[in-house]
């Protein structure tokens, strides 16, 4: 009987889920020149902005001197979902308008808030002179 049980509790939680809704792995791989204007709010800690690539956008946290922290735009939280993206950004909180998520910045993307409990995803970096490498 307890065997009956946990397969039905199985299927249950297999049924629940949508294979559809994650964020997408895209492929990632681009240089930012530190030292040019566009780039300068990047200069001070806990600035941040915004550029094209990901899923749709990249959003680029400058966390302390040369640690940076970089995140997909698109939001945890149903990023299936056309309006599913980080669409501002107030000092170290991100907001996404389509479910009023919020995340953290400064602590690895995580959710500060409901809907959204999987935190923004993140990407690889390196710093070298005034060039920043962003990859997966």
């Amino acid at each position: 009987m307890k065997k009956l049980i946990y397969l039905l509790f199985f299927l249950i939680i297999l049924s629940c889920g949508n294979s559809d809704n994650y964020i997408q792995n895209v492929y990632v791989n681009f240089e930012i020149d530190l030292s040019l204007s566009e780039f300068s709010d990047l200069n001070s800690l806990g600035n941040s902005i915004i550029v094209s690539g990901g899923n749709k956008g990249i959003i680029i946290y400058r966390y302390a001197n040369y640690e940076f922290k970089i995140y997909d735009r698109n939001c945890s939280y149903e990023p299936n979902l056309a309006c599913s993206y980080i669409d501002s950004i107030n000092s170290s909180l991100a907001f996404c308008g389509c479910c009023s998520s919020a995340f953290l910045l400064d602590q690895d993307g995580m959710a500060a808030n409901s809907p959204a409990i999987l935190p923004l995803k993140m990407y690889n970096y390196a710093v070298e002179n005034n060039y920043l490498h962003v990859f997966n």
